[in-house]
């Protein structure tokens, strides 16, 4: 055996000379024989290795046995040691999560500090092809994706370290003949024989059932299933990546704009492994997302509503503005709104920041050039000179009479044709004369107070946007 480890720590590329790696020892039989092989293996790839251990606290007794029994491993191998204890029980209770769930984080949390206090950069683990078995059967039956198919990969990257797993090829049976020809000597965990934990159902009840009745090679298969998924999986990752750099940006408020139509163009999977790589980008892996909330995301690359948009766990929310579709924080998209009216007086300059803009009035004799865009706009000025000019925000129902427009129009309908986002527009800066909308601020002015040939002073009023 210890000839096929060799062989696939050099396929994968597991171990490089001069690393420090972590082997994670449970005491169980998988652990033991773990340590045994890379220790006997040490020299030959050129690597120091520690022990760690962690006691979850469930099983009383045994556990701290279980712990003496590392510590003692590590001893006789002299090797380094380290331990650590936590009430997983108390942990998942205040997390309201499973005791399985609950002691995995606590473990690999244990394993980060150690890492961090060796320098190791690479965690061991005696994850086997038995194990490969049932975890692909344990998310069948729960429900899974060409991903959770792949199963357990053999190495994987964490934030500080890497996690490989040198047995990921290599049978149970295998690894006990190991134990009995060196003789070694492990812990029994009795909680591995209980039916209340799903895993152990699949391991004791359903594999035998499917290898006596259905398939006596059903668990060759699986591995085989799980070996092709990955390879296709890690195809499709590449196009997502790449689908992902055409389609999307992070813009300057952090959010994650898409461009809906051009996202929409592309294969469904790639669609759903594009949201789910934006997903990860704003918040890393969690466990409230599913797959509910990637399709209703991918729902509003098509949606006919320019305005549509969805609430997402973790203080997300998705939006639909037209072309494009935003992910991000929903304090992302507030909007500070404006404190009552802006009044203002010409000449004068007024940066008003609850608007993200700032204004120039200026007066000039006679009728300047037309303006050149829409942030500029000119009235006359004699016209207004005893008028209340100020700055406000639209109300539900306001209407305008637009220059060279012989009725009214809805703002909310002005607001529509110039395609300006919902939550932008209930603090869209309207300029008044009086009670009428005389401009449309940088869309379109109205007909009060317009210039004409007869007109000998003009106001020109410019909005210049404002970070």
């Amino acid at each position: 055996m210890i000839g096929k480890i060799r062989k696939t720590i050099r396929e994968h590329d597991l171990l490089r000379p001069g690393e420090t790696v972590l082997v994670a020892v449970s005491g169980g039989v998988d652990s033991v024989v773990l340590l045994h092989t890379l220790w006997k293996l040490r020299e030959e790839f050129g690597v120091k290795l520690a022990v760690v251990h962690v006691d979850h606290g469930l099983r009383g007794s045994e556990s701290t046995e279980d712990a003496r029994f590392v510590e003692e491993l590590a001893r006789r191998y002299e090797l380094p040691y380290y331990g650590t204890q936590f009430n997983v029980a108390r942990y998942a209770e205040e997390q309201k999560t499973s005791i399985q769930v609950a002691a995995r984080t606590l473990r690999y949390r244990f394993f980060s500090v150690v890492a961090e206090w060796t320098g190791a950069r690479k965690i061991a683990t005696a994850h086997h092809a038995d194990d490969q078995v049932e975890t692909v059967l344990m998310r069948i039956v729960r429900g899974t994706t060409l991903r959770g198919i792949g199963g357990i990969p053999i190495r994987r990257f964490e934030e500080d370290y890497e996690l490989i797993r040198p047995f990921l090829e290599i049978w149970r049976e295998e690894i006990e003949t190991v134990a009995r020809e060196y003789n070694l000597a492990y812990r029994e965990d009795s909680s591995n024989a209980s039916l209340k934990y799903l895993r152990n159902k699949i391991r004791l009840q359903l594999i035998p059932e499917l290898e006596q009745v259905y398939n006596n090679g059903v668990k060759g298969a699986l591995t085989q299933l799980s070996r092709l998924a990955r390879d296709d999986e890690q195809f499709l990752a590449e196009l997502a990546e790449q689908a992902f750099q055409e389609t999307v940006v992070e813009d300057e408020r952090g959010r994650m704009r898409i461009d809906a139509k051009k996202l929409a163009d592309r294969a469904i999977p790639l669609q759903r492994r594009v949201i789910t790589l934006i997903l990860y980008y704003l918040l890393g892996h969690t466990k409230q997302w599913e797959q509910v909330h990637v399709e209703n995301i991918r729902y509003l690359l098509t949606s006919r509503e320019p305005g549509s948009e969805l609430p997402l766990p973790c203080d997300l929310i998705a939006w639909r503005e037209y072309d494009r579709l935003y992910i991000g924080e929903t304090k992302t998209r507030t909007v500070s709104e404006a404190s009552g009216v802006a009044l203002l007086s010409f000449p004068g300059e007024f940066t008003l920041e609850s608007y993200g803009i700032r204004l120039e009035l200026q007066v000039v004799d006679g009728v300047p050039p037309r303006p050149s865009n829409a942030w500029e706009v000119q009235f006359d000025a004699d016209e207004l000179s005893n008028s209340r000019i100020y700055i406000r925000t639209w109300v539900p129902g306001d209407t305008y009479r637009p220059f060279g427009f012989h009725g009214t129009k809805l703002i909310s309908d002005v607001y529509g044709e110039a395609k300006i986002p919902k939550h932008k527009r209930s603090n869209w800066p309207l300029l008044m004369v009086d009670d009428t909308i005389a401009w449309v601020v940088g869309i379109r002015r109205g007909h009060i107070g317009s210039v004409s040939a007869d007109t000998r002073h003009t106001l020109v009023i410019r909005a210049v946007p404002i970070s």
